[in-house]
């Protein structure tokens, strides 16, 4: 019996999610829909949740890209995730309209204090029956400081991030704990709603953080919302070896993939949990069609708009650093930037044995932020996607869209009946909540 693998809808509303070209497809977003109106996003959810998948994923930002040449004209040129709209608000419309699939919204340690993002994420849970989880970010770009009055001189270094996050977690941690499973008695005769005895303070005192608690929701139907993260660097990694229940990384080789799931899953036992403990999901770009040609039609036409200028935008800001400043025919071998020192570690490792110049890694990340691009036929896609599991021993994967809602329709309707028919993924959801469902296989 082959092993089963988990399935989740990568998007970051409105216009862009990892390919650049979406906004400019000729197919995305056709009459009557529109970016900016919640039906679309109502649909689409509506299409994941016939797909059996496990959750929609958006990530997010506080600010617009700012350092290639180091302005934000180019981002709101190319579109290069801007605009970005509220995603806790938009997936509250799509929450609505099902009742299966869950939702991760990402969330930075740096835009709230714990205390509001604990609450939030209580309430969404609670909303969802249980369907809540959350993607925790550390705000790595300068344009997100500068909007939630860090002081620049106060962005901390890369460790240093995840050295506060941890502290941050451990505060909602026991925040969430702070009600009893029990508290809620509703007891009209004794003239109690809830049971005073069993919300407790926390009265934490750390490092960066002082919270006095408790919690003022009661505890929620999964007890904490789902934990996400995306860690690609080594500290990104040991904070997700700690914390989550599912990581989402991009890796452009099944080479990479492998060496990130070893990487990770290997880190575990120290913090006292097992290999099933937490999901590795990967990033992937599915191009379906009917036969191979209709297809590779479909690619080419997405690859002939590629922009590697908007690759750079995007890249740069990625990375915190301004690459105008770079030989876009040159390699990369060396190359040290204040952002994603993981996606910089994957590129060079390809780099290394490819000669990938700067200017192909740009057209890489325009076409996809270098998630794979696979093309092909409901078997094929189907064949790569088992294949790869087999090899790199991971969980699942995350879709990222060319265009909508046609790519993700094309997806559900021709490849998940193939991977179903073969055992591959879920057939339906079993009751219970987000968690239940992604920790069933």
């Amino acid at each position: 019996m082959p092993k089963r693998f988990h399935l989740g809808q990568y998007t970051m509303m409105p216009v862009t999610h990892h390919s650049m070209v979406t906004w400019k497809h000729p197919m995305h977003m056709q009459h009557p829909w529109r970016f900016d109106r919640p039906e679309i996003w109502q649909h689409v959810a509506k299409v994941c949740e016939r797909g059996k998948f496990d959750f929609f994923f958006s990530a997010d930002t506080e600010g617009i890209y700012a350092d290639y040449q180091q302005s934000y004209k180019p981002a709101v040129r190319f579109a290069a995730q801007a605009p970005c709209y509220d995603v806790s608000t938009m997936m509250a419309w799509q929450a609505a309209v099902t009742s299966k699939i869950g939702y991760v919204f990402t969330a930075s340690v740096a835009a709230l204090p714990p205390y509001l993002l604990a609450r939030r994420l209580s309430t969404w849970d609670h909303m969802s029956a249980g369907r809540a989880g959350v993607n925790i970010v550390t705000a790595f770009h300068l344009s997100s400081v500068r909007n939630l009055s860090i002081d620049d001189a106060d962005h901390f270094a890369h460790d240093r991030r995840y050295d506060r996050a941890d502290e941050y977690m451990e505060v909602m941690y026991q925040l969430w704990d702070s009600w009893d499973e029990d508290a809620i008695v509703m007891d009209v005769e004794g003239d109690m709603f809830a049971d005073p005895e069993k919300v407790h303070p926390i009265d934490f005192d750390g490092e960066w953080f002082k919270v006095a608690g408790p919690l003022n929701v009661d505890r929620s139907p999964q007890g904490k919302p789902l934990i996400v993260q995306a860690g690609q660097s080594k500290r990104g990694q040991a904070f997700a070896a700690r914390h989550a229940e599912v990581v989402f990384t991009i890796q452009h080789e099944v080479a990479g993939m492998k060496r990130y799931y070893d990487s990770v899953k290997g880190q575990l036992a120290q913090h006292g949990r097992s290999a099933d403990d937490l999901k590795v999901l990967y990033g992937v770009q599915p191009i379906v069609g009917e036969t191979e040609e209709i297809a590779q039609a479909k690619a080419d036409m997405h690859n002939a708009m590629l922009n590697p200028e908007a690759g750079l935008t995007i890249l740069s800001g990625h990375l915190g650093y301004d690459l105008s400043q770079e030989d876009i025919n040159a390699t990369v071998d060396g190359l040290k930037v204040p952002g994603i020192q993981g996606l910089v570690d994957m590129y060079m490792t390809s780099a290394t044995s490819t000669k990938m110049t700067l200017g192909d890694i740009a057209k890489a990340h325009a076409r996809g932020v270098s998630v794979p691009q696979i093309v092909g036929t409901p078997e094929q896609i189907a064949d790569w996607m088992a294949e790869t599991m087999e090899v790199v021993g991971g969980d699942g994967y995350l879709l990222s869209p060319v265009y909508l809602p046609g790519s993700i329709e094309e997806f559900v309707d021709l490849v998940v009946p193939e991977l179903q028919r073969r055992g591959l993924v879920r057939d339906e959801y079993i009751d219970g909540t987000l968690r239940d469902n992604l920790m069933a296989f």
